[in-house]
């Protein structure tokens, strides 16, 4: 009897599954672009916004999901445009080694040769990292988004 119990209740928790799907939209098209009448060409200075949409497709609870993105090479992350309603978003300078909050804080060595702290511009940010801080129920979804400058 026990056992049937807990066999129900292992079953009844499911199996989560995270898709991510990822999703680029160039933020100042031309008129030509918007119209559909020239392809989107991207160069520099140009804008893009892209959109994750984290998607559980099984049928258990994703628990707190992380979702890390690189920022694509050849574009620079445009600072403060990382969204995701009840997440903490984190920054990587290293490729994804250590994450800290915006700013992120790195050390130089001045004329004099002393040690000081700087903050990083938002062209040295390659990873960006999202602690989403709420589960995603079966069928359920996040909304993830930031933005890059081509170069």
């Amino acid at each position: 009897m026990v056992l049937l119990i807990f066999t129900s209740v292992l079953h009844a928790q499911g199996q989560p599954r995270l898709e991510l799907d990822i999703q680029e939209q160039k933020i100042n098209m031309t008129a030509d672009e918007v119209s559909g009448d020239a392809d989107i060409t991207y160069t520099p200075g140009d804008t893009i916004e892209f959109v994750i949409l984290a998607k559980n497709t099984g049928n258990g609870i994703v628990v707190s999901p992380e979702i890390v993105d690189p920022v694509p090479s050849g574009t620079a992350y445009v600072a403060g445009s990382a969204r995701g309603e009840n997440c903490q978003i984190f920054f990587s300078i290293d490729k994804g080694f250590k994450y800290t909050e915006w700013p992120v804080m790195i050390q130089i060595t001045d004329e004099e040769g002393t040690q000081v702290g700087q903050t990083a511009q938002p062209d040295q940010v390659t990873h960006i990292k999202w602690l989403v801080n709420e589960n995603i129920s079966a069928g359920g979804e996040k909304e993830l988004s930031f933005r890059v400058v081509v170069r």
